[in-house]
């Protein structure tokens, strides 16, 4: 006697939509960390003596991810969306209008939910300028 196909199939369907329900978590992706030199981002992977001023570096990320900015040097920054020292209104990006760091404070951008590239720079040093871009 044959079995009829559907018998296999609904089983099958059915482990499928449920399965992953009991499954782990997949791991949330860490954040990319921005270094800050005196005047300068470094880019994950990039050595800070290899930053010279006026470098822009290009950050890119997917849409939805965070950047994480780290102070390492012992100079004072100011975060936020413009360049050349001049800040712009945020925007969609995923900066707000300003954000101070002092010596060894980090800050955490909201997410970068809209594709597009974002300038971002630092009032205190007009050459420090950097390029986000969001990739769908």
């Amino acid at each position: 006697m044959r079995i009829p196909r559907i018998l296999l199939a609904v089983p099958l369907v059915a482990a499928g939509v449920l399965l992953p329900a009991f499954t782990s978590a997949p791991e949330t992706p860490a954040p990319v960390v921005i270094g800050m030199a005196h005047e300068g981002f470094v880019p994950p992977g990039v050595d800070d003596t290899n930053i010279a001023v006026g470098d822009v570096p290009v950050i890119t990320i997917q849409t939805g991810e965070t950047l994480t900015f780290q102070n390492n040097s012992r100079w004072i920054h100011i975060l936020g969306p413009g360049r050349n020292g001049l800040l712009a209104a945020a925007g969609s990006s995923g900066m707000t209008p300003r954000h101070m760091l002092e010596e060894n404070e980090s800050y955490t951008t909201a997410p970068w939910n809209k594709p597009g590239s974002y300038p971002i720079t630092c009032p205190v040093h007009p050459d420090m300028n950097a390029e986000v871009v969001v990739l769908p």
